[in-house]
């Protein structure tokens, strides 16, 4: 028999693994595919108890009469390895040829895992590939690991499906689910996570908001929240907050930035926040307002100072706790920024002096405004010059000095 063998957490199972599978069926004439959650990895941790992801599995799977469970993994003590779980098929199906299913991320990984030589030498890798600017790179590493391991390696026709098991965790968490988990996680596993409580206990993990993220932002704007959240958490750790607050708020800062001006209205009136006149004239920095909403709705955010600091992320305002002093900084100082010749500067003060840092960040911010033709104190947010006349007091003390 020509057997294929489907491994992972399966945290939930989804329908990218099924789709997979039955594209390696068919191009590969494949008699079965073994679904094999995996036991005590070595590689991840904190996911779901054995026992639900086996039920989920199967409940996936039902139907599919190509298709098999295997608990070989869950019962085997100890930390699971893909090369022992070969070994042992090897042993219960010694005739017959093992074709083992990964995708692209997998493909870069395996020449790290525990015993490569084996699993090179007694599996055809089938590699669901991605469309994307990796091509190259995957055919490259297919080459090495055919020179370097003797490595069978087929590429299939179909492409990697684009859901993971990490952004469905996240969508599970959401209350009104704005995420549709019933577009890619089968329905009976949905209802089986529901009615056991598998995801929507806990908080989001950074990973499962990443995910997420990269459905509201586009790439340029993902990097430069990535950028903002390195930068809060070297001031957090600098002046002694709370690193993982300001990574979080720092991710989430700009959630909101390409949602539509009417649905950030209907965001802000869901919480009251007001929507002034001036933000009805330059529609584009609601998004911080919005964002502060569509954190606490689609991210799960209860934290006040998170909120605040994705609230007044652009504006500052007067008063500042340090976790909005840490976020109003990093937006405008994070390394990917080249708009100031006193950035240099600035990212030296922030790391001396949070409040004299944001009064030179707000004085520049309205000097600039100031100077823009047709622009002048009109295009002035009022937050923005309430947070300046505030703040302006720790320039004002070094003029003194």
């Amino acid at each position: 028999m020509k057997i294929g063998i489907m491994g992972g957490t399966f945290d939930p199972i989804h329908n990218g693994h099924l789709y997979i599978a039955k594209e390696a069926t068919e191009e590969y004439s494949l008699d079965k595919v073994l679904f094999i959650p995996t036991g005590a990895s070595y590689m991840k941790q904190g996911y779901s108890d054995s026992s639900d992801r086996l039920a989920m599995t199967e409940l996936a799977i039902s139907g599919e009469k190509r298709f098999e469970v295997s608990d070989i993994e869950i019962k085997r003590a100890g930390n699971t390895y893909t090369a022992d779980t070969i070994r042992e098929l090897k042993e219960l199906y010694p005739k017959d040829k093992l074709y083992f299913i990964i995708g692209t991320d997998t493909l870069f990984m395996l020449e790290k895992w525990r015993n490569p030589e084996y699993i090179f030498a007694n599996v055809i890798i089938l590699v669901a590939s991605r469309e994307d600017e990796r091509q190259d790179s995957q055919k490259k590493k297919a080459k090495e690991y055919k020179e370097k391991f003797d490595a069978k390696i087929k590429f299939m026709s179909a492409k990697e499906y684009p859901v993971s098991s990490t952004k469905l965790r996240a969508a599970f968490k959401i209350p009104d689910e704005t995420y549709q988990i019933k577009a890619d996680c089968p329905k009976a596993v949905t209802e089986y996570a529901k009615e056991h409580h598998l995801y929507d206990a806990d908080p989001m993990t950074e990973e499962e908001i990443i995910e997420l993220l990269k459905d509201d932002l586009k790439p340029k704007r993902l990097i430069h929240s990535f950028g903002v959240r390195d930068t809060a958490e070297k001031l957090a750790g600098i002046h002694g907050y709370d690193v993982q607050k300001a990574r979080i708020a720092a991710l989430l800062h700009d959630c909101a930035k390409y949602v539509a001006f009417d649905e950030k209205k209907e965001l802000c009136a869901k919480f009251g926040y007001p929507v002034t006149e001036f933000e009805e004239n330059n529609p584009e920095l609601l998004h911080a307002k919005a964002g502060a909403a569509l954190a606490q709705l689609k991210y799960g955010i209860k934290d006040p100072e998170i909120i605040d600091a994705i609230y007044y992320h652009t504006t500052g305002k007067p008063g500042m706790n340090p976790l909005t002093l840490i976020i109003f900084i990093s937006d405008y100082i994070e390394p990917g920024r080249n708009h100031s010749p006193k950035l240099d500067d600035f990212r030296a003060l922030a790391e001396q002096d949070l409040k004299k840092c944001a009064a030179c960040i707000l004085e520049e911010t309205l000097l600039y405004l100031d100077s823009r033709p047709g622009n002048k104190i009109k295009a002035v947010d009022p937050t923005t010059k309430q947070s300046y006349e505030a703040y302006k007091i720790y320039l004002e003390s070094e003029n003194e000095e």
